[in-house]
């Protein structure tokens, strides 16, 4: 039994289209899978929240609303839609809720390793999870496989952050980079009804429903709107500025039937609402009303949460990085303990890091998503080219493009391999003690040629010096750490012929 009792929507529109995530922002047909229940609620509280928020003066600053993006897999850790969508709809919601004051940011990027939230987050199994998992200090998106019933999104109330609310997104990770799905159910989240509310179940068709229609939406209990608009507070979705409407999709933005309302007027839907179902329109909008209400759901009391009063970095990043190590088609000595380095960006306080064995990064690249502009990676095969590009951001910026790729092959070394030539090494002072440098003494029985790097524990490359020439003898090295944290490091001693590491500790 499905959780949300998903209804069936008969909108008698062929999917006929292949889409697919990575051609970018795209306009597939896609339905809504919010449930009746839920979308009655949606309009009880848009309604409450009108009453309640009537004298209500709103700031005329933005106000940032925190998101939480849940990328979910399957047990095994596979079908995960990749960070770079992820960025992409955060960007295309920023464009969309620009006219309103509402600005997103990037509360964090979660994954999810599990078979049934992935396949059917309304299940009791997935619901269930997804309520485990919640955590009520941002908006929570979950990018599954299925959003069930051939939906495309849904919103699952109750609203609110106790323990009886729910209060989550699900989007298929299909529909993820649409220009509109997003943006349409965080409609629902800001108690937006459909503009045919009462219409779910099924389009309007006049040998089923009449023409004119009748009093009742086939719902039973929402009244059908007048196209003069004299009953729009309460009839259809209770917003005036929105023509009646009685569920006709479309595929070219246009609406094409003759319905007429239950006095015999024809109406006029407007197709260009993100709150409605047509695609290929050139634009969407929210209409002002629709605006006006959802600012009343941002500032209810349900909404407190995804309200922190924090403003988060917004500089908009026009620079893209410049890739620095390892220089373009160099042959590094392994394939483990890779040191990758570009030029910090600015504005920019995280960088997306791909690499693949292909240019078109589409052929299960490794991404990496770190806080300083380099990064370690291992695990890479040996003897193969690879190619890799970094894309900067910060929490509310995402609009941003990657670095043109560039390429490395990797060597043969096995990270774990000593440096059978080094007889002595040590480094000195260590721990430090408030030193500007540390020195690296290395006893050689033959010369050879390694790169150097002092590596954070957590993977980020904290200094580095292209390849150095050691002969056999004895050689000391200055490394500085005056601008280092406090913390512990890992030097690092790469070469052809093996690889070196050892702990220092700056105090």
């Amino acid at each position: 039994m499905n959780m949300r009792s998903i209804y069936s929507i008969a909108l008698g529109i062929a999917i006929a289209m292949v889409w697919s995530v990575q051609i970018g922002y795209t306009q597939a047909p896609f339905q809504c899978g919010t449930s009746i229940t839920d979308l009655r609620a949606i309009k009880a509280q848009m309604l409450a929240n009108r009453e309640a928020m009537h004298d209500m003066v709103f700031p005329r600053s933005v106000t940032y609303v925190p998101i939480r993006f849940w990328r979910v897999g399957k047990s095994d850790g596979t079908g995960k839609i990749s960070e770079r969508i992820v960025l992409d709809a955060l960007c295309t919601l920023n464009q969309n809720y620009a006219d309103q004051n509402i600005q997103f940011y990037l509360k964090e990027i979660k994954d999810v390793h599990n078979t049934s939230v992935y396949e059917n987050p309304g299940s009791f199994a997935g619901a269930a999870a997804i309520k485990d998992l919640m955590i009520y200090n941002a908006i929570n998106i979950f990018i599954t496989n299925d959003a069930g019933d051939g939906a495309a999104a849904y919103w699952q109330g109750p609203a609110g952050n106790t323990f009886n609310s729910n209060d989550w997104i699900v989007c298929a990770k299909s529909y993820l980079g649409d220009i509109r799905v997003l943006t349409h159910e965080l409609g629902h989240f800001f108690s937006i009804p459909h503009p045919f509310h009462g219409w779910e179940s099924e389009a309007w068709d006049p040998n089923i429903h009449g023409n004119p229609v009748g009093l009742y939406a086939p719902d039973g209990q929402t009244l059908n709107e007048y196209a003069d608009g004299s009953n729009c507070q309460t009839a259809g979705d209770g917003i005036c500025d929105t023509p009646a409407d009685y569920l006709h999709p479309s595929n070219n933005c246009t609406y094409s039937a003759n319905a007429m309302d239950p006095s015999g007027q024809p109406i006029s839907p407007d197709p260009q609402l993100y709150m409605n179902y047509h695609f290929g329109c050139d634009s969407y909008y929210f209409s002002d009303e629709q605006k006006a209400n959802i600012q009343n759901s941002l500032f209810s009391s349900t909404r407190n949460y995804v309200r922190p009063n924090y403003v988060p970095n917004t500089t908009e990043i026009t620079d893209a990085p410049v890739l620095i190590a390892p220089i373009d088609n160099e042959e590094v000595p392994g394939y483990t303990n890779i040191i990758l380095e570009w030029d910090p960006v600015p504005g920019a306080d995280m960088y997306l890091v791909e690499i693949d064995r292909f240019q078109t990064f589409t052929v299960l690249p490794q991404r990496f998503i770190t806080s300083t502009n380099s990064l370690l990676i291992d695990e890479l095969q040996p003897n193969k080219k690879y190619y890799w590009r970094v894309r900067p951001f910060n929490e509310y910026y995402t609009c941003t493009d990657f670095s043109a790729p560039e390429s490395f092959y990797t060597g043969n070394v096995v990270a774990v391999r000593e440096i059978e030539a080094v007889k002595e090494w040590a480094v000195v002072p260590n721990p430090t003690n408030g030193q500007s440098f540390v020195r690296l003494s290395i006893t050689a029985s033959s010369p050879f040629d390694a790169y150097l790097s002092l590596v954070s524990l957590t993977g980020q490359s904290a200094w580095r010096q292209a390849e150095q020439h050691f002969p056999t003898g004895n050689t000391t090295i200055s490394i500085p750490i005056d601008n280092l944290p406090a913390g512990i490091y890992n030097l690092v001693i790469q070469s052809t012929r093996g690889v070196l590491t050892k702990r220092i500790v700056v105090q």
